[in-house]
């Protein structure tokens, strides 16, 4: 009976001693230091934000300043057929832009019939009532009405019946389709009527 209670403590105890050293190693592994977190790879070519497409009518950050002196407070047309913009300047102040439709054939005006819209330094020369105008487009569809739109804004530029104006399209602004004037949204051009007036400059440019 002695050999087995020594036996029986010895059990005990190297129990005990097991669960100290067990103890033990886990305080050790619960507080060893742990090695520092590789950061997170970068993208091996970041996504470049998406850019702007422009908007007709608005001139965009990029565009050049106007071309030629002006006076401080002149008011003053200017027409920028890529950007199918018409811009309301007060000297080089931008008051007002509208977006445009130009003739159906890009670069200057070389001939009557072909289809461009004038480059250079113009001027407003009458302003007409053109509510009751007609036009025949050649499609087919004889004389439509109201094709000029409530105004006419005609210009000097040395061709004949260059202008700039409303049009029964309004889906045709902003882009080339006319035979060679600036198309306007209806609204836009009565807007610009009461805004500029005879021997007003004009400048169109590419």
């Amino acid at each position: 009976s002695i050999r087995t209670g020594k036996l029986a403590y010895f059990v005990l105890g190297l129990v005990l001693l097991l669960a100290v050293a067990a103890g033990v190693w886990a305080y050790r592994s619960m507080h060893r230091p742990q090695p520092p977190t590789r950061p997170t790879e970068p993208l091996a070519s970041p996504v470049e934000p998406a850019r702007p497409t422009p908007v007709a009518g608005v001139p965009q950050r990029d565009l050049p300043p106007p071309a030629g002196p002006v006076e401080r407070d002149q008011r003053w047309v200017r027409i920028v057929k890529s950007r199918f913009t018409l811009i309301l300047y007060r000297g080089n102040d931008v008051e007002q832009s509208y977006p445009i439709a130009v003739g159906r054939n890009g670069g200057k005006k070389l001939r009557s019939g072909d289809n461009r819209t004038p480059e250079g330094r113009f001027s407003i020369e009458k302003i007409h009532d053109a509510s009751s105008w007609t036009h025949d487009f050649g499609d087919g569809k004889g004389q439509i009405k109201g094709a000029y739109g409530p105004w006419f804004i005609r210009l000097k530029t040395g061709w004949q019946g260059i202008g700039i104006h409303g049009t029964h399209d309004p889906l045709s602004i902003g882009g080339r389709v006319s035979e060679g004037c600036i198309r306007m949204r209806n609204q836009d051009v009565s807007d610009l009527r009461r805004r500029v007036a005879p021997g007003m400059l004009v400048v169109i440019e590419e």
